[in-house]
């Protein structure tokens, strides 16, 4: 167990759907197309036989992945996630610094990703269960930040008054917000731009001086 898990290993989401290692070759292609498809244009109007036929695969193959498109969807958003999630882990491993930590986890700048279209999140504002699997590998993220900020106070990098709790709650609540496509769209920015903006404010606040 690594020093950020104390608190968020408990937190951490439940897999959706067979493991890459459990996958044949076929299957995490389908899979990894279906995710750039539906991150760039969405999933509201996405379906079975539009899958089969731009993807040129059979249903059963599609069953084989998950029993239903809703599913499907879900097992994609939770596998992209789970993805950058090692990605990140990665790279945490490689700093000590929380405050950097921090701004990876929040801004996820350099990690290789395609970007979060805002179809996508326009999509996710009208389907609750995927929502509610974002939320769940938010929490997660959030209670490895609220590790990190404790580390810092240690530290003395950061603020000795901070509580590490509220801190983390403020980023949730941030997080969320930054999701809905209304203010992404009338800001004009992305999600993947408004989180590292948020990253920056937020250690403004948190570093000590």
């Amino acid at each position: 167990m690594t020093e950020t898990s104390s608190i968020s290993e408990v937190l951490r989401p439940p897999r959706l759907g067979p493991s890459s290692n459990e996958l044949s070759a076929r299957g995490r292609e389908i899979l990894d197309a279906i995710e750039e498809w539906i991150v760039e244009e969405g999933f509201g109007s996405l379906t079975i036989e539009k899958i089969v036929a731009r993807l040129k695969c059979s249903r059963s193959t599609l069953y084989d992945l998950a029993p239903s498109r809703e599913e499907l969807v879900l097992v994609v958003v939770d596998r992209r996630l789970r993805r950058i999630g090692a990605i990140k882990h990665e790279r945490l491993e490689e700093l000590d610094d929380p405050a950097a930590k921090i701004r990876l986890l929040i801004g996820s700048q350099d990690l290789h990703i395609q970007a979060t279209g805002l179809r996508f999140m326009e999509d996710v504002a009208k389907a609750p269960a995927v929502q509610r699997l974002i939320s769940d590998h938010l929490r997660y993220g959030v209670a490895q930040l609220r590790d990190l900020v404790e580390q810092g106070i240690r530290s003395g990098q950061f603020h000795q008054t901070l509580d590490s709790r509220i801190v983390a709650e403020t980023i949730d609540a941030s997080l969320s917000r930054i999701q809905n496509p209304v203010v992404l769209r009338e800001s004009g920015t992305s999600f993947d731009d408004a989180s590292r903006a948020l990253a920056t404010l937020l250690l403004d606040g948190l570093v000590a001086n």
